[in-house]
């Protein structure tokens, strides 16, 4: 936000003193106060004529979402109107979602009537021309990728009283587990853990998170958030399911939505008011009439006779019950700041029931995490009626608060002394709100061992990429326990699902089908409960048998289908961007043990039109609407997760009425954090958890950079008055 500053009109010394003083107090705004200033609280104020406040809305009017669903391939897309009320051109930037497995194939821009196509680029290539175009009066939209799940949007140069209207498209899988398909569209962005020291210098984005050795982008994945008021920002959801089969039940889990069905097959879903708040996902559920799944083959046949298949093999519907083997129960309870209130109070509920239908054989024991990680007992303990009860007094004591340190949790879960007769269990519960994804998912792989870890995500705007990355790596599977659900469903299906043996070794045996470069390279073990998914590549048509193999509870099994790859039509245009996408999580995969894949990504992104951590879309308009002064430039705010509180959390919102500069110069209302040095941890303020807090050894980068530009002003100062004075003066 540009800063104003009337100076000294005479032009001796202490004039030329005040307009140097005045020109570097916008310096230290521009440096100190932008990530601060772009906070939210339903509508931004900043100085007005006269020095009175002017109320200023925030650009984003409203999100549409429309997907359609044919069988289990999602086509869906994003639409985002900005509008400029201002008498000034606008530059907005805005933190969102998408799904983490999402395949983001395309992007447009709706700008003076016309659509303007993106162009996929290198990231930094992308920004650079970016910036040229709004330097040169161009309207122009950037889209890139900070998580799987996480992305930003920056739009500018949009004209006063002007709207942009930009849209993102992508494919997806929709999930299916236990006889019901499910459709997730995150949102809102929840709050983030960033550990580390900060980096200093600028922010890398206009987020309210510093920059840290560990979470390098975390002004990137840091969003202010709308207080309770919001921020007038409004979201609509339209899904138009064809299941290929005759649908038995379809709902929304979080959502109140009207459904029409104008066909056995066919289901058409709208939220029921369009006054609906982005604070929460929207979580579509659907059962076919049969309780046999079926499997599946979806072929995209390109020019030259090749293409891309999607193999979807349905498990078994009958495995034969597994011998149970004693079992070590480890609940793994996240117990930081974000948790505090109804999501804490869900994940103990299941914890109870867990324990209290474990078998008489098993051991279990509990494990909390916040900035540390604690033991309920020194060893497992055996489940006995006394073991149980020390258990639920445990439970009852758990309170919410400090900072979310999941490696803490994670390494106590998974470096205590095996018990060669048991096997290990790990119930993982958490909302999942970390900025250091990578190092979780890599010490996950590290620690694992021959234990499993079943995910389970708690709260209405989960971060489902890390669930889903550490339950693939630990050889689970992720659920979400989503606001006001029986916990005892998801208790009842984790030991129904553990009851059953796994398939594992698995390898598929594609006969004389010329598929290859297939995706998930590391194929995972399956439960009963949920289907192979493998993506490839062929170069020619053909039709023949293909073979999963494996061991189902120690025997050999194996399981055949009949594909063909020579279909009369060109198939489903979803399948290749799929398989990209499928073939960039493989290679993420790698990055989270072996280095960077940056020029492997790249490569297969750019081929196939995918934004990744290293490709971005960006589209600009041919016309100019006139260079000159740099927009105004707004960060829109998140909504604040239903069900978090967000002060525990560590989220920021800003205190209507203030003024741009009061705001940039306050203190945060988050958790205060007290900076101890680096051997040992750092004492967290208990008012309040740190979701969002940086934790290190290092001062705060605001007062840091704050200091370091008082001396440099002092200095300068000095050298003016200097340079000024006449030869012998005083």
């Amino acid at each position: 936000m540009r800063a104003r500053a009337r100076g000294a009109e005479g032009g001796g010394p202490e004039g030329a003193f005040a307009r140097w003083a005045a020109a570097i107090a916008c310096v230290v705004a521009a440096l100190v106060g932008l990530p601060r200033a772009a906070r939210a609280d339903g509508a931004l104020y900043v100085a007005g004529e006269g020095g009175g406040k002017a109320q200023r809305d925030f650009p984003l009017k409203r999100t549409e979402v429309r997907a359609e669903v044919s069988g289990g391939v999602v086509s869906a897309s994003v639409t985002q109107t900005f509008a400029n009320p201002y008498a000034e051109r606008l530059e907005a930037v805005y933190v969102f979602p998408l799904p983490n497995r999402a395949a983001v194939d395309d992007l447009e821009m709706k700008a003076g009537g016309r659509i303007i196509k993106a162009q996929i680029a290198r990231r930094a290539e992308a920004k650079a021309a970016y910036e040229r175009a709004l330097a040169g009066g161009q309207r122009a939209a950037l889209l890139e990728q900070e998580r799987p799940n996480v992305f930003t949007f920056s739009v500018g140069n949009i004209d006063p009283g002007g709207e942009i209207e930009v849209k993102v498209h992508y494919f997806e899988l929709a999930t299916y587990d236990e006889g019901a398909f499910e459709l997730s569209v995150p949102l809102t962005v929840g709050p983030r853990y960033v550990p580390g020291s900060p980096l200093g210098g600028p922010p890398s984005g206009a987020g309210v998170r510093p920059d840290t050795d560990r979470v390098p982008d975390a002004s990137r994945i840091s969003p202010a958030y709308a207080p309770p008021t919001r921020s007038g920002h409004g979201v609509g959801v339209t899904v138009e399911l064809d299941a290929g089969a005759e649908i038995a039940t379809v709902a929304s889990a979080l959502h109140r939505v009207r459904v029409d069905r104008p066909g056995p097959t066919r289901a058409l879903v709208t939220l029921a008011s369009e006054a609906e708040v982005p604070n929460r996902d929207f979580v579509l559920r659907w059962r076919l009439a049969t309780s046999t799944p079926r499997s599946a083959v979806f072929v995209d046949r390109a020019e030259g006779g090749g293409g891309h298949v999607a193999l979807v093999l349905a498990p078994r519907a009958d495995p034969p019950d597994a011998e149970i083997a004693p079992r070590e129960l480890v609940f793994l309870l996240d117990t930081s700041g974000s948790m505090r209130g109804p999501p804490l109070a869900a994940a103990v509920a299941a914890v109870r029931r867990a324990i209290d239908e474990a078998r008489p054989r098993d051991t279990f024991q509990i494990i909390d995490f916040a900035e540390r990680a604690s033991h309920f007992a020194p060893e497992p303990l055996p489940n006995t009626a006394e073991s149980r009860r020390r258990a639920h007094r445990h439970l009852d004591r758990l309170r919410a608060a400090g900072g979310t340190n999941q490696l803490a949790g994670i390494r106590a879960a998974l470096s205590a002394a095996r018990d060669p007769d048991r096997v290990r269990y790990v119930m993982f519960f958490t909302d999942g709100y970390i900025g250091n994804e990578s190092a979780v998912i890599a010490l996950t792989k590290r620690e694992l061992g021959e234990a499993r870890i079943f995910g389970f995500g708690v709260g209405a705007s989960v971060n489902r990429y890390l669930l889903d990355e550490v339950s693939f790596a630990g050889r689970g599977f992720a659920e979400y326990l989503l606001p006001g659900e029986d916990p005892s469903a998801l208790v009842e299906r984790f030991y129904r699902r553990i009851a059953k043996p796994y398939l594992t070794d698995v390898e598929i045996d594609w006969g004389s089908l010329p598929v290859r470069e297939t995706y998930p390279r590391r194929l995972p073990d399956l439960s009963a409960f949920e289907p192979l998914v493998v993506f490839g590549r062929f170069d020619q048509g053909a039709r023949g048998q293909v073979t999963v193999r494996g061991k189902l509870g120690g025997r050999p099994f194996a399981q055949s289908l009949t594909i063909n790859l020579a279909p009369d039509s060109p198939g489903n245009p979803a399948i290749a961007p799929l398989w990209a996408r499928a073939k960039v999580a493989d290679l993420q995969r790698l990055e989270h043990g072996s280095g960077p894949q940056e020029q492997a990504i790249t490569r297969v992104a750019l081929e196939h039109r995918l934004v990744t951590q290293y490709t971005s879309f960006v589209a600009i308009d041919p016309r100019r609407t006139g260079a000159g002064a740099p927009a105004l430039a707004i960060a829109q705010p998140a909504e604040a997760p239903a069900g978090v509180d967000l002060r525990s959390a560590g989220g920021v919102t800003v205190a209507s009425g203030t003024t741009a500069a009061e705001e940039a110069l306050a203190p945060s209302p988050e958790a205060t954090v007290t900076y101890a040095p680096a051997s040992s941890p750092p004492a967290i303020g208990r008012r309040g958890g740190c979701a969002g807090c940086a934790t290190g050894g290092e001062p705060s980068p605001d007062a840091a950079a704050m200091g370091a530009i008082v001396i440099a002003i002092a200095l300068l100062a000095r050298r003016l008055l200097d340079a000024k004075r006449p030869p012998g003066g005083p």
